[in-house]
């Protein structure tokens, strides 16, 4: 609905009920209609078309002509609410070209109810409508809501998920095009530091906090920071686990099983190795950090250069400097497990050997802890 048409529709009066008056269909209608019409554009103008939760689109297994819309809701350029309570199939025939799936909204006619004769009561029951069709052309709005498209390569060829969203292929399920207006809550997390060979830190215990705090502003996550927890403790609620070496150790037995359980039912652990009185080399945590892996049967590699760990949320060539500003930062990676020498703990509270950290190296290095953080967020995503 364009903007002048919207304004011409809005309603401007509404009927006063008085002692007496006659109450018919019409009347009954239009006071009704007040209220319905009233809704429809303050969802509409606060909000938008689009899809507000769920209609996701996926293909079938294995892959054929038709597929799945899941549950969910939409509002459409009319400002009417769709709704899906179960999933449906469609099928996309002998389309082919460039197709987009439209949901829109519909109504039935007026149907007496079985079983309320005597009332004389009627009901017309929300409906909708699915529609596979060339997209409409750039900055003109099509019917309904758009869910998916999909650049179909003949008549027969068969439809499947997109291997990288980003860059959907032919024959794909392309949903860039998707205009979402549900408020998403952010996620929550809980990020627990620990010590270990030495009494708690107080630097690292600040360091951490600001970068929590550093992505609650973002709008990122709400995050929140247990500092010197025992490893002895329940680590269930924690979603990364944050151990700072300040020595050599050695954990006992049941540390150790709880730190695997930890990681097998989807924690994350970051590891680092205090560096402030390491001037070259590894420092002194480093060898224990390795046995500790070792033990619990953790294996970890470089950080490949195509890692998400670089990209989400924020993008990285290369991880960002550390502490020590002329020491080449190294990130290693396996399930769960992130080993890190760029002892970010201490930048993250404004750290650095030499001197003070620029306003840009503090938020690359917040920055940098928002990816370590995501990270153990998608691991804890149910499977």
């Amino acid at each position: 609905m364009n903007k002048d048409k919207l304004l011409r529709a809005y309603p401007t009066r509404r009927i006063q009920p008085v002692d007496g008056m006659t109450v018919t269909a019409a009347v009954w209608e239009e006071a009704h209609d007040y209220h319905r019409l009233r809704q429809r554009f303050h969802a509409l103008l606060q909000h938008g078309p689009g899809i507000i939760t769920g209609l996701e689109v996926i293909a079938s297994d294995p892959p054929d002509a038709t597929v799945y819309i899941l549950p969910g809701i939409a509002m459409d350029p009319e400002g009417e609410t769709i709704v899906l309570t179960e999933a449906i199939t469609y099928d996309l025939g002998k389309g082919q070209g460039t197709l987009c799936l439209r949901l829109s909204h519909g109504e039935s006619a007026p149907q007496a109810v079985k079983g309320r004769d005597e009332y004389n009561l009627f009901y017309i029951q929300s409906e909708f409508g699915v529609e596979a069709r060339a997209p409409s052309a750039p900055g003109q709005p099509g019917a309904g809501v758009e869910l998916a498209r999909i650049r179909r390569q003949s008549r027969d060829a068969p439809v499947q998920n997109a291997a990288d969203r980003d860059h959907p292929g032919v024959n794909e399920i392309d949903l860039r095009f998707r205009h979402e207006i549900g408020v998403t809550p952010p996620a929550q997390a809980l990020i627990g530091v620990g010590y270990l060979g030495g009494a708690p830190s107080a630097r690292y215990g600040r360091g951490v906090t600001a970068l929590a705090q550093a992505i609650r502003r973002s709008g990122f996550c709400q995050v929140w920071v247990d500092d010197g927890i025992p490893l002895t403790t329940q680590l269930e609620p924690y979603t990364l686990i944050y151990l700072v070496g300040l020595g050599p150790f050695q954990l006992s037995v049941d540390e150790m099983k709880r730190l695997y359980t930890f990681v097998q039912e989807g924690g994350t652990l970051l590891l680092e190795s205090s560096r402030r009185e390491t001037l070259t080399g590894e420092p002194p945590a480093a060898a224990a950090f390795k046995e500790l892996l070792e033990s619990l049967g953790f294996s970890v590699t470089a950080l490949p250069d195509d890692h998400r760990l670089l990209t989400t949320p924020y993008f990285f060539a290369a991880p960002p400097a550390g502490f020590d500003p002329h020491e080449p930062v190294a990130i290693q990676i396996g399930e769960g497990v992130l080993v890190s020498n760029g002892d970010y703990g201490e930048l993250w509270g404004g750290g650095r050997r030499g001197g003070t950290p620029t306003r840009a190296e503090i938020q690359a290095a917040h920055e940098w802890g928002a990816n370590f953080l995501a990270y153990a967020l998608e691991r804890r995503k149910p499977k």
